[in-house]
């Protein structure tokens, strides 16, 4: 009467569907997370692009300038790390700068990622004088004078997430751009 070898065939048909089912959410897992990892290197590269010009403005048109260095929060911070490095070599200056020049000053981010996101890195060439100089909170004084509610951060050794007050402190006399990175502690 009815057909049984039908009934007998329905459970491992299940059996192949969900199976099926499982390969298919899983693909879309590591899509939607490959997805999030370029937003957030997107946001990154936008907000770095964004310091970069802050800083050239402070170097170059004397000006102060205030900037919210905050990344994508996409990432743990203690991951991440923004520095200021000088390069001496032509042939890397100009993969990132566009010409062989002897001396070049990149903006260096780097993050170490964790289990489940990539580490990936990105450089930007600044156009500020090489060896400019950001003075450490230690070496505060009559160019960088201390400011309550405010600590200076060296670039060249990182740069921390937080709002920033750059001033231009550079003299006619000096050889090298002083730029007094403030950033607020309150």
């Amino acid at each position: 009467m009815f057909n049984e070898k039908g009934q007998e065939s329905a459970p491992f048909e299940l059996l192949i569907a969900v199976i099926v089912m499982g390969f298919v959410i899983f693909a879309g897992m590591q899509a939607m997370n490959q997805l999030w990892v370029q937003k957030c290197y997107g946001t990154t590269d936008a907000k770095l692009e964004e310091f970069k010009t802050v800083l050239e403005t402070a170097v170059d048109q004397k000006s102060p300038q205030r900037i919210n260095l905050r990344l994508s929060g996409c990432f743990d911070e203690r991951n991440e790390e923004i520095k200021i490095t000088d390069w001496d070599e032509p042939s890397f200056c100009a993969d990132y700068c566009g010409s062989p020049k002897k001396l070049c000053t990149l903006l260096e981010y780097s993050n170490i990622g964790t289990s489940g996101q990539g580490t990936f890195s990105i450089r930007k060439c600044l156009e500020i004088p090489p060896a400019t100089i950001f003075p450490p909170q230690r070496f505060a004084g009559a160019k960088c004078a201390s400011k309550d509610g405010f600590e200076l951060i060296d670039f060249d050794d990182r740069a921390i997430q937080g709002d920033y007050q750059l001033i231009n402190k550079t003299i006619a006399t000096d050889t090298f751009p002083t730029i007094c990175a403030y950033r607020r502690t309150e």
